[in-house]
């Protein structure tokens, strides 16, 4: 099992100043690999005698790169069996035998493209004085990142990787090269720092990556401890899953559940809305590039922080909530993005001019949207749910509010603003709730599982209306545990008016 610890961590004046320019040459390698990585690729399309745009240099086996992701740094590598892992035996030392290329792989001498800029990065060192306060560690950590932001991008994961800035670098050291005593941490080439140690961390705890980020003009520090005597958590197989809920995400109410229990919007971004409003307007103020300019844009970032950290910390609770509920959670498979998408402008045919197109209006929704943060809430709660072993599926939500649970009937006139009355069996529901029984339904569609029973509204023995101990019981709660015995009720009848007392 692997883990990471956060913690606040307290370096010297010296050492910050260290870790700030430890993060600009950082940045610089990086960028200059990224553009290397463009370069070369659009080079490798261009059909003519040059092998590189910018410099125009003729093509020739001696200029041209024989990798079309790379062309800084040394692309062959020599074979040398001794160093290769086919050699090496489960402790990690090399085998004496007598033919050790048997053992090894077949020896491919053109390096991948982390690997040409990897041996650029040593090049670079040596070339450059002022690399050498850096860790040689973390300058390959970082390549090795940005190598895996390719890997995603052509997988089709993620975006295509960015241009870094300064605060987006971070620090990071291998596995082996950083010891922690106490409430003590020592980094290479930093030596000891204080952290707030906010959690114990057992011995039988092996350190693996730590990792230092900068947070507006707080330093933190993320610890990667593994465990090898702890298993993963487990799944539930599909016997064990008894229990289905349906969850509804929605902007007045941050999530509906099909057990008729409702959690309201805690609006965090608007509640802040003044307070950012007053710190940006003073930074609109100062002049750009001045030091007050810089001090009112860390106070206008501390904000977003607060927002941010609100936001986390009630996602984390709710997402745990979410995830005990029930052995199945059925969430939406929302397109947010579209839903966030410009509306499409109109064009008079008349005149040929715009007319509006609701876009202000639509913008309100939008910022709506992303602060209940819908996506980071389904994150977490399948985060918290893989502790429990339970499962986080998506549904197609297309209908699910205008369907009736009860008998199937589709209709957009189901539904008016926060009620729902169907037209065709008269249920009657509120909307939000209604559209949560309909996503566990398919939830349960979805899974073939017969047996699984969809969490409903519980029973309850108190009055929806008073708690008055002469509140009128329905006859079919008489017998259940929590009714009291031998007291006496009133009942009121529609239509007849006499009291009388039942026993």
């Amino acid at each position: 099992m692997q883990v990471t610890y956060r913690f606040k961590l307290y370096p010297s004046s010296a050492q910050s100043t260290r870790l700030s320019e430890w993060q600009s040459k950082i940045r610089s390698l990086l960028n200059v690999c990224l553009a290397d990585r463009i370069d070369t690729y659009h080079d490798s399309f261009k059909q003519g005698e040059f092998c590189n745009l910018r410099s125009k240099g003729v093509a020739t086996p001696l200029t041209c790169s024989v990798n079309k992701s790379a062309s800084k740094g040394e692309f062959w590598k020599e074979d040398n069996p001794p160093h290769r892992r086919g050699n090496k035996n489960k402790n990690g030392h090399i085998k004496l035998t007598g033919k050790p290329r048997q053992s090894c792989p077949p020896f491919n001498p053109r390096r991948s493209s982390f690997e040409i800029h990897s041996s650029f990065s040593t090049n670079w060192r040596q070339t450059k004085p002022w690399y050498e306060d850096v860790s040689s560690d973390v300058l390959q950590q970082a390549l090795r990142h940005q190598d895996k932001a390719f890997n995603n991008f052509f997988s089709g994961r993620a975006k295509f990787p960015r241009f870094k800035k300064t605060r987006d670098i971070g620090i990071e050291f291998k596995p082996g090269t950083v010891k922690i005593q106490g409430n003590r941490i020592k980094f290479p080439k930093l030596g000891w720092m204080k952290f707030a140690k906010s959690r114990n961390i057992g011995d039988n705890w092996e350190i693996r990556t730590v990792t230092i980020t900068l947070d507006i003009e707080d330093w933190y520090v993320s610890v990667l401890l593994r465990d090898r005597t702890i298993p993963d958590y487990c799944p539930k197989v599909e016997d064990e899953l008894n229990t289905i809920i349906g969850c509804d995400v929605g902007i007045k109410k941050i999530a509906a559940f099909s057990t008729s229990e409702t959690i309201p919007n805690p609006n965090i971004s608007k509640k802040l809305e003044r307070r950012l409003r007053i710190r940006q307007k003073r930074l609109s103020r100062k002049k750009k590039g001045s030091n007050n300019w810089k001090k009112a844009g860390k106070v206008v970032a501390k904000v977003h922080r607060d927002i941010r950290r609100r936001r986390q910390d009630f996602q984390w609770k709710l997402g745990k909530k979410i995830a005990s509920m029930a052995d199945v959670i059925s969430f939406e498979a929302l397109n947010i993005q579209g839903m966030k998408r410009r509306c499409k402008p109109k064009l008079c045919p008349e005149t040929g001019r715009y007319l509006r197109n609701n876009q202000k209006a639509k913008s309100q929704l939008n910022k709506a949207i992303s602060d209940a943060a819908w996506y980071s809430l389904r994150q977490k709660t399948k985060h918290q749910a893989a502790k429990l072993g339970n499962w986080v599926i998506e549904v197609n939500p297309r209908g699910s509010s205008q369907e009736c649970h009860q008998c199937g009937y589709v209709s957009p006139k189901n539904r008016d603003k926060e009620k729902f009355v169907c037209e065709n069996c008269s249920h009657h529901e509120d909307a939000d709730t209604q559209a949560g029984c309909v996503l566990a339904q398919r939830g349960k569609e979805k899974l073939g599982i017969d047996t699984l029973r969809v969490v409903s509204p519980k029973v309850t023995t108190k009055s929806e209306s008073t708690d008055s101990p002469k509140r009128k019981l329905s006859p079919t709660l008489v017998s259940e545990s929590g009714n009291p015995n031998k007291i006496k009720y009133i009942q009121l009848e529609l239509l007849d008016f006499k009291e009388w007392e039942t026993r």
